[in-house]
């Protein structure tokens, strides 16, 4: 009953924000307020980022596809049973 967001992110910034995949918490089908960080890991130690989390889909077999501008790739997220 939760909902993902992609957090596409900043590019002309000092400090980059975003560049990430929340999980956004749901009550009786309405958004609380409140989020999770659920794929992290888009901004290096530098401060660069090396993708930029673009949409979210669900697969027929449960699992989330992102799309990623930065890296122009697809990445399949699942997980196990």
């Amino acid at each position: 009953g939760d909902a993902f967001a992609t957090l596409h992110g900043s590019w002309n910034r000092a400090f980059r924000t975003g560049h990430k995949i929340v999980r956004i918490r749901m009550k009786n089908g309405v958004p609380t307020g409140e989020y999770d960080d659920f794929l992290v890991g888009f901004i290096i130690d530098d401060g660069n980022a090396w993708g930029r989390p673009v949409d979210l889909m669900v697969n027929r077999d449960g699992a989330l596809l992102l799309s990623d501008d930065g890296a122009n790739v697809v990445y399949r997220i699942s997980y196990k049973h």
